[in-house]
């Protein structure tokens, strides 16, 4: 599935930190954290060296200044929205405040939606994307606490009660017919089920198994797939107008 390397953008300033957890997932089958791995039980170096990417994760930020999340941390950049390569394998939006819009990141979106294979969003991070305007026309999942407020916000994105909703986007650089992806979740542990899921469907069942889900003691399925369990959010959802 793999190219050579994955160069994968992460938009995580003032996000929360379980909106982007998932990350972890995907990095744990990197070749740099196989061999952490197999210096303590060189089992899995036999087993998976042939499974692991090799890949580059890049935090984005405006700046290259320490940035704020969730709750109260902060993290370095490692490029800015200006620097970053527009020509990326994944990216992963985390859901900020809605008020946090900075065009740095608009403009970053707008040039990379288009070149870029496979696009994620979690919590409310499709509402941020739905505001840039690159979602009229496809269809997407947010934190369901929102989902009424997203409908009204962006009425031309088909809006889905569902814990993660995967459709195609596009995708200039494909070859072959090769398509891009939309992969938009509910709330934080929704983002994590669909990363996970997104990872079995990609590579090695065993491999994405052993090194991520039972190492991090994930499990996507059981009570937790693509659907809700109950038919409607309930009293508490926020009109986020």
């Amino acid at each position: 599935m793999a190219p050579k390397k994955l160069l994968i953008a992460v938009m995580l300033d003032e996000v929360q930190l379980s909106d982007i957890i998932g990350i972890d997932i995907l990095g744990n089958l990197s070749t740099t954290y196989l061999a952490d791995v197999t210096t303590m039980d060189p089992s899995f170096g036999a087993a998976f060296s042939s499974h692991a990417v090799d890949m580059e994760l890049l935090f984005l930020s405006e700046t290259l200044e320490p940035t704020r999340m969730t709750p109260g941390i902060k993290y370095l950049p490692t490029t800015t929205y200006d620097d970053c390569p527009r020509d990326l394998d994944i990216v992963l939006t985390g859901g900020p405040l809605l008020t946090h819009r900075p065009a740095a990141a608009a403009k970053f979106v707008r040039e990379a939606w288009p070149r870029t294979r496979v696009w994620m969003t979690t919590c409310v991070g499709s509402m941020w994307l739905a505001d840039v305007g690159v979602l009229e026309g496809h269809k997407a999942t947010t934190n369901r606490a929102f989902l009424e407020g997203a409908k009204k916000m962006a009425p031309g994105v088909e809006w889905l009660d569902q814990r993660w909703v995967v459709s195609d986007k596009v995708f200039e650089r494909g070859s072959d017919g090769e398509k891009g992806e939309l992969w938009t979740s509910g709330a934080a542990g929704a983002g994590i089920d669909m990363i996970a899921q997104y990872c079995l469907k990609n590579w090695d069942e065993t491999f994405v198994r052993a090194m991520a889900l039972d190492g991090l003691d994930f499990s996507p399925e059981g009570s937790h797939g693509q659907f809700y369990a109950t038919a409607s959010y309930g009293a508490h959802a926020v009109n986020a107008e």
